[in-house]
């Protein structure tokens, strides 16, 4: 079975970018993987830009905002995969 890649994306008022960068995951030739993106308290339209992609491999988790280092430590704490990439949006 192959091994499952958790791809960890960092989000703050990134409304026009994110879905771009969902999608750059989703267009690739490896299929094992989940896409976190963790909303850092975003005041703009970021998780309706995340809600709108309907795909059961991405995972939008909200928190408040703390900066990128937090919300790349939370994607790690919910991460199933066995390899971690990180992607900014």
């Amino acid at each position: 079975m192959p091994a499952l890649v958790s791809v960890i994306i960092p989000a703050w008022n990134v409304s026009p970018f994110v879905q771009s960068a969902i999608r750059s995951v989703l267009a690739q030739t490896y299929h094992e993987f989940e896409v976190l993106v963790v909303d850092d308290g975003s005041t703009d339209d970021t998780a309706t830009s995340i809600n709108a992609i309907r795909d059961a491999r991405v995972r939008l988790i909200a928190q408040n905002h703390r900066g990128a280092a937090a919300a790349r430590n939370r994607g790690l704490a919910e991460a199933r995969g066995t390899f971690i990439q990180f992607l900014d949006a």
